[in-house]
């Protein structure tokens, strides 16, 4: 079944990797040739995973995608699911193609996969400087624009949901935007730090990381939100003025 011994170099629970080797087998038998590769990516093929919590990402890359291959991928899929198995369905050609629509997300999984069957389809994808720069540009300006319409469309109601459901994304996006030229990605207590530089303030990152929906009053809840607006601010006009 190809590499699938690499399971037991992950995180995953004994139950997480039976089920996860079940899941490869069913969707090779399911699709067959179609089936180019199936990839582990994310926190599962790392050290951050939580076993039992943490969800397993799949990519699983076809050489064609018909509503056929749908159709016979609905009960693997669906057992899947229940153990928190996801699964990116793309084709050869789509990965090819989607490198300038998605490259933060292809970017991260390049950085942190293994190729538990068939073919390694990501070693040489090619993502370029420019395209990661204009997507971490846009995503931080779309959650600056979602945080200033969840204050004024719910009068500061949910703040605290609010901060901690989008401050993972704006750091993802802020470790690719502060690693641009560079070889590698920093890490985000590096890539917080090196945001200080440019003036994005490193303390209002770190309170919205920090916050706690419970236990905070409003009035503190309502000085991180706007320290961490300002923050978001910030990072968008750096990310825009930034060349590679």
């Amino acid at each position: 079944m190809g590499d699938l011994f690499n399971l037991k170099e992950t995180k995953l629970s004994d139950a997480e990797r039976k089920a996860l080797e079940l899941f490869c087998w069913e969707v090779k038998e399911a699709i067959g040739e179609n089936l180019l590769s199936v990839t582990l990516y994310g926190s599962a093929a790392g050290e951050e995973f939580s076993p039992g919590r943490s969800d397993i990402n799949i990519l699983l890359l076809t050489g064609t995608m018909e509503f056929q291959t749908l159709e016979k991928l609905l009960d693997p899929v669906s057992v899947g699911l229940r153990v928190s198995i996801h699964p990116m369905l793309l084709t050869e050609a789509n990965l090819k193609s989607s490198t300038d629509i998605f490259p933060v997300k292809f970017y991260f999984m390049k950085k942190r996969y293994r190729v538990l069957y068939g073919k390694d389809l990501l070693h040489d994808l090619e993502i370029l400087p420019e395209h990661l720069r204009l997507k971490s540009e846009q995503e931080i300006m779309n959650l600056l624009l979602r945080l200033r319409r969840h204050f004024v469309y719910h009068g500061g109601w949910r703040l605290a949901q609010k901060i901690t459901s989008t401050i993972t994304p704006f750091v993802e996006n802020l470790r690719v935007a502060m690693s641009l030229g560079q070889e590698g990605i920093m890490g985000k207590d590096e890539a917080i730090e090196a945001a200080q530089a440019h003036g994005i303030s490193a303390s209002a990152i770190r309170a919205a990381i920090g916050l706690k929906e419970s236990g905070s009053s409003r009035e503190e809840v309502e000085k991180i939100y706007a320290d961490y607006m300002e923050a978001v601010e910030s990072a968008a006009k750096m990310v825009d003025a930034r060349h590679v």
